[in-house]
């Protein structure tokens, strides 16, 4: 299991590094395969550019702490708090899809019965078959192997970079990171895709 110092590093490090790391909720789980790095300072695509609550989450918390808010209130989106030494250093990683590893009968039933490469090909998807909500925001994600991230031994996932997805403001920023031709991800790599 991930300690907290893995998340002592800028986010475009660990938006990278935790592609084909497995997020391990309960009896449900999957392998990461698609991430985005938001900055806290100087992204404008980041709670932290508008929201006074999210500086102040970044101030209090340490790495490692899960960061998750309803989106336009339709859907929670789980991101990961990532500290490497303040400034545009600190900031959140998204985790956007996943390929489902475990729990894929009771994923199904919170998802309506979808196909496995639908389970998790989306931030909403995704907590919606995990089953994370708010009661998530602040946890301590290096303390319990039941809600965690592991890394596998070994892991030789191919990562390519591309622009974010989802957003109007820094869209341009190549901070999505994907692995190589999965299946699973919610936005296949656009032509700007470059390997990492």
């Amino acid at each position: 299991m991930l300690r907290n110092s893995f998340f002592d590093r800028a986010p475009l490090v660990c938006a990278r590094e935790l592609i084909g790391a497995e997020l391990v909720w309960g009896s449900c789980g999957g392998r990461i395969v698609e991430t985005e790095a938001y900055t806290a300072i100087g992204d404008e695509a980041a709670h932290t550019f508008f929201r006074p609550s999210a500086r102040a989450f970044v101030e209090r918390h340490p790495p490692g702490t899960a960061y998750v808010y309803l989106n336009y209130g339709v859907h929670w989106l789980f991101n990961v708090l990532v500290k490497g030494g303040g400034g545009a250093d600190d900031g959140f990683v998204l985790v956007r899809a996943l390929e489902p590893t475990r729990g894929l009968a009771l994923m199904r039933r919170r998802r309506a019965l979808e196909p496995a490469q639908k389970l998790c090909s989306g931030p909403g998807k995704l907590t919606e078959a995990l089953g994370i909500d708010g009661r998530v925001h602040g946890r301590d994600l290096c303390s319990s192997p039941a809600h965690g991230i592991v890394i596998p031994p070994k892991s030789t996932v191919k990562v390519v970079a591309d622009l974010r997805v989802g957003i109007t403001r820094a869209a341009d920023f190549p901070w999505r990171f994907l692995a190589a031709d999965s299946p699973f991800v919610s936005v296949r790599p656009s032509s700007f895709a470059r390997k990492v």
